[in-house]
């Protein structure tokens, strides 16, 4: 009897665990990055929030930054992974993430930020998802340090560009206040094409 407890109990976390899949997998601004390879001997980091612990959040947060609450209560999923590199890791994890940049833009995702420094340095790129004029479904950060290590972040959700100048006013968040006016100028752009 314990047995067929323990495997009904283990069917019922595997059936939520995948519908929980699922449903982040049908929001516009999810990204599936897959699995990354951990180094030899670096360190691997990898944060997943989902929905209700974004909502405990925006709870918590409420009180004193209601704009910051309001933000991160329409968000849905947020993923973040740090990834050392050495010779294990370091061909297949730039490849993936050069996979994942290659189906962004095949996706229609806009790329906002390039950043690509001479001599081996850092390699950045920021893309969106966008709906209308103001608003972001999804974001995501890719950056690959070929020293030292790679970089994924995906949030998906809601997130308006007023409300995000809100935030960066309010915790004076220089670059995030030039947010709203670069979103404003690719639409701008995209309308006149």
């Amino acid at each position: 009897m314990k047995s067929l407890r323990l495997f009904v109990a283990a069917a019922g976390l595997s059936a939520v665990l995948s519908v929980s899949a699922f449903a982040a997998e049908s929001e516009p601004g999810y990204i599936d990055v897959g699995q990354l390879m951990a180094s030899a001997k670096g360190r691997f980091v990898e944060v997943n929030l989902s929905t209700g612990m974004l909502k405990f959040a925006a709870k918590l947060c409420a009180r004193q930054e209601p704009e910051a609450a309001e933000l991160i209560g329409n968000l849905k999923r947020i993923r973040v992974n740090v990834v050392s590199l050495d010779d294990s890791n370091r061909k297949g994890t730039v490849a993936q993430i050069g996979s994942i940049r290659e189906r962004l833009s095949a996706q229609g995702w806009t790329q906002m930020v390039t950043v690509r420094e001479q001599d081996g340095g850092d390699n950045v790129d920021v893309h969106v998802k966008q709906r209308g004029e103001d608003v972001i479904e999804g974001l995501v950060v890719t950056v690959i340090d070929p020293k030292g290590e790679a970089v994924f972040v995906n949030i998906v959700g809601d997130i308006s560009a007023d409300q995000i100048a809100k935030v960066a006013e309010n915790l004076n968040i220089e670059p995030l206040k030039k947010l709203r006016m670069k979103i404003k100028a690719d639409t701008d752009k995209g309308d006149k094409a």
